[in-house]
């Protein structure tokens, strides 16, 4: 009902869903976070064996174009809590968990990036 309502003018209509936030609160941690996602892309890159593999180029591939959203996002001045958590939601570590033992090299590098999104997630809450 309240897509409809919004479509049709009724009473939720007048209400704005953009929450607003303190964006250079955000800022920061989103570039730790692009850091950390060039980073690990970086060392993913200088596997030659894995290079190979379309799966291998298919995550680089991501994990780039997430770190490439993420510097348009925090140029852009006027961005909205729910413009970063668009961008935010499609930013994939290469792993959660327990490394397997083809990924375990790159444990540290991936863990900066888990904790910079964390960091990104806490920063976004607070006040403007």
């Amino acid at each position: 009902m309240g897509l409809f309502s919004k479509l049709f003018g009724g009473e939720e209509a007048a209400t704005t869903s953009t929450t607003a936030f303190n964006r250079d609160a955000v800022r920061e941690p989103v570039e730790r976070l692009i850091a950390a996602l060039d980073a690990l892309t970086a060392e993913m890159k200088s596997d030659v064996l894995k290079l190979h593999n379309p799966g291998w180029q298919g995550r680089i591939k991501d994990l780039r174009g997430s770190s490439g959203s993420l510097s348009l996002l925090v140029r852009t001045p006027g961005f909205e809590k729910d413009d970063l958590f668009e961008v935010l939601s499609t930013v994939r570590p290469l792993y959660r968990g327990v490394p397997t033992q083809h990924v375990e090299h790159l444990h540290h590098l991936n863990q900066e990036v888990v904790d910079a999104i964390e960091d990104v997630h806490a920063a976004s809450r607070v006040a403007v």
